[in-house]
């Protein structure tokens, strides 16, 4: 718990899976008042306060936020997808920019900025990249938003009164509903189609892909990361990697996803899951009412090209985490149990089904 009881964080972004784990964690260690940020303003477990603001507008972000005006922390989680990489950074830059700011136009006491960014750092999305990616590895060539919103920080904490951490997140587990670019729940809904179709789990990317080898982090890891990044002087205007712990290979974890889902273990069999899985809308509606799920539409529960995406990666996506732990963030969570507790926890909440009980 911090000792300051005077301490208020803005989240931006509270609404996505990062942005969430960051409020509960803020309200499960005590000590902080939360106000959760987002463009539809939707109520945030653990949040004291939410407010709902178009960040993209510097003009609605500077009234919106002068409700923050106590505003100590910024934790930054907030995305806007585009169709390209270009397009993207206008739009992301402005999201930080305008976040910023709107709280020193309300003269906010603001004193840390912590900006999630993800692997895209390194180019992974272009191809194949540094493994293990140290944090001085050098920028790749062409547009990335992640390097307009670090070298903004960088030169306005030079004369202001903040300071900033990047933390760079590799694959991500978590949960939250209404965020179709969800690996978990990605990965449930399509084993749940499985189970339900009576086949076998295979792995619907290449062999290479299959055995490549790659790393998950769980959406509180990173909370607990951002949150020690706030309190901790070593991690002052620094970039450092975040991530459960060890690596993992797809072809390892496969077969727990199987036997958690009770199916058949499959191996690789590339599928265009971004043209074939909207064949079995109608199956999940089906599924829907028979197991009485919250969400009978399956378009808005899964992004199946960022799915596929995700399994046609055939290199290795390792983060060096020697840089984090040598400054004091020692945590390691198990990839397998964050996955299964991420099950779990949609089928508690009947976003799938529950075969067990049946």
């Amino acid at each position: 718990m911090s000792e300051n009881k005077q301490l208020t964080a803005m989240v931006v972004g509270a609404t996505g899976i990062i942005g969430r784990a960051i409020v509960a964690k803020l309200a499960a260690v005590g000590g902080w008042r939360t106000i959760a940020v987002s463009q539809s303003g939707r109520t945030v477990p653990g949040a004291d306060e939410t407010i709902s603001v178009d960040l993209l507008d510097s003009a609605e972000a500077r009234r919106q936020l002068a409700a923050a005006s106590k505003a100590t922390h910024l934790f930054f989680a907030a995305y806007a997808p585009r169709p390209s990489w270009i397009a993207e950074v206008q739009p992301n830059l402005a999201l930080l920019v305008n976040a910023i700011e709107g709280l020193e136009a309300a003269g906010a006491p603001l004193q840390h900025v912590t900006l999630i960014t993800g692997a895209k750092y390194y180019g992974v999305h272009l191809g194949i990249s540094t493994s293990p990616a140290l944090e001085t590895e050098p920028r790749h060539l062409g547009p990335n938003f992640y390097y307009d919103q670090e070298d903004y920080l960088r030169s306005q904490a030079e004369s202001s009164t903040w300071q900033w951490t990047n933390l760079i997140s590799t694959h991500l587990t978590g949960f939250v509903a209404g965020n179709a670019m969800n690996l978990a729940l990605a990965i449930a809904v399509y084993a749940a189609i499985v189970h339900e179709l009576g086949l076998r789990l295979d792995f619907p990317g290449s062999a290479a892909a299959f055995g490549a080898m790659t790393q998950i982090v769980d959406a509180e890891q990173v909370a607990a990361a951002a949150l020690w990044a706030a309190e901790t002087p070593q991690a002052a205007n620094e970039v450092f990697n975040i991530s459960n712990g060890d690596p993992t290979r797809w072809s390892q974890l496969w077969p727990i996803f199987a036997a958690d889902f009770g199916v058949p273990m499959g191996g690789p069999r590339p599928v265009p899951l971004a043209t074939f899985m909207a064949e079995y809308a109608a199956l999940w509606k089906s599924m829907a009412t028979k197991y009485n799920l919250v969400n009978s539409e399956l378009s808005t529960l899964v992004n199946w090209q960022f799915l596929e995406f995700m399994f046609a990666i055939d290199y290795d996506i390792v983060l060096a985490l020697g840089k984090i732990r040598r400054a004091g963030f020692t945590k390691h969570p198990d990839t397998v149990e964050a996955f299964k507790l991420r099950f779990q926890q949609y089928r508690q909440e009947r976003i799938i089904p529950d075969f067990a009980k049946l």
